[in-house]
């Protein structure tokens, strides 16, 4: 069936494709309510059980308007947004594109949402039992130099009606934002963020975890130069990795597009930066890998390398509902 209503999808316009599917599983998630996530292999860390290992990246559902829908395939935990304080349209159109032939998307969204206050309030008391994970991000209109600001506005306000927050200090598609994460930065921005989540709770009732998501297209050093600053100060823990600028080996006519590529084409990159920080925090900071992760045994495989939890995307919008519950499945054990 799914092979099928792939087809189709495949055949229309990209975002158009993604905001049917998003308004589909909404739909469905009125009707039927959130599901439960699938039993897996049970991952606690930050005061947090996720039930299995398998998690939904950030940037599917950036407006948490198909949450129930989402749950239905499984997962242990779902991020939403990325959100900005302020709603804002995005980049221009067109700006998701498909690479067939490898595998891959390229998007420059931008960072298109509906604002943290229409966000809260629709997860505000949600009933899904797995792990609710909000990302957030700054406005594009906001300069570097009052970033923290709007972080401070994400975090205050999605902090009771979740479980964690990711900063989202690498998405390519807004522009200066990656300048946040430098290793002689990066601490302008998180410290604030830290502070203010002691005095903070959960959906849960409980501490508020503050993950922070990462660039894949970081040198070796300058990786572990940040991962040193964010364990120093307290961080739970790093999604590695976003979306890279760079394009190697492709095939696609859509390879020279501006943005953010990935699915399959990451997958090296990312891997490498699982590598290099698994070595280099030896287990003083849980990993969350994500980024070109395309079929269970690859899932199996980032957490052979040292990742506590994986997230998955593009391996959704290929493989169908089913590459789900098979990685859920497959890393059981």
């Amino acid at each position: 069936m799914y092979s099928i209503l792939n087809q189709i999808l495949f055949a229309t316009d990209p975002e158009w494709a993604h905001d049917f599917t998003i308004s589909f599983l909404s739909k469905a998630g009125k009707i039927f309510g959130p599901s439960a996530p699938l039993d897996g292999r049970i991952v606690k860390f930050a005061g947090l059980e996720f039930k299995n290992a398998i998690g939904l990246a950030a940037g599917l559902d950036k407006n948490a308007v198909a949450i129930s829908g989402l749950s239905m395939f499984g997962f242990g935990h779902i991020e939403v947004g990325t959100v900005t304080p302020k709603p804002q349209s995005g980049n221009s159109k067109p700006r998701l594109f498909r690479l067939v032939e490898d595998r891959g998307l390229i998007n420059r969204f931008g960072f298109n949402n509906d604002g943290i206050d229409v966000l809260a309030k629709r997860l505000d008391a949600h009933p899904f039992k797995g792990i609710l994970g909000v990302n957030i991000g700054k406005n594009k209109t906001t300069s570097n130099d009052e970033a923290a600001r709007d972080y401070l506005i994400c975090l205050k306000r999605s902090a009771n009606v979740c479980d964690y927050v990711t900063v989202n200090v690498s998405s390519p598609n807004t522009p200066g934002l990656r300048n946040l994460a430098s290793a002689d930065k990066i601490l302008d921005l998180i410290k604030p963020l830290i502070d203010c989540r002691h005095n903070l709770r959960n959906r849960r009732g409980g501490h508020l975890p503050l993950f922070v998501k990462l660039s894949p297209d970081f040198g070796d050093d300058d990786l572990c130069y940040v991962l040193e600053a964010l364990v120093s100060n307290g961080i739970d823990g790093v999604v590695l990795t976003n979306t890279t600028v760079e394009r190697v080996n492709l095939n696609n006519k859509n390879r020279k597009e501006a943005g953010g590529l990935s699915g399959a084409p990451l997958a090296p990159k990312s891997e490498h930066c699982l590598r290099v920080a698994s070595k280099y925090l030896s287990g003083s900071l849980p990993i969350i890998s994500a980024g070109g992760i395309m079929s269970p045994d690859c899932c199996l495989k980032r957490l052979k390398l040292g990742a506590s939890l994986v997230q998955i995307y593009s391996g959704v919008v290929y493989n169908g509902p089913k590459f789900v519950r098979m990685a859920i499945e497959k890393t059981k054990r």
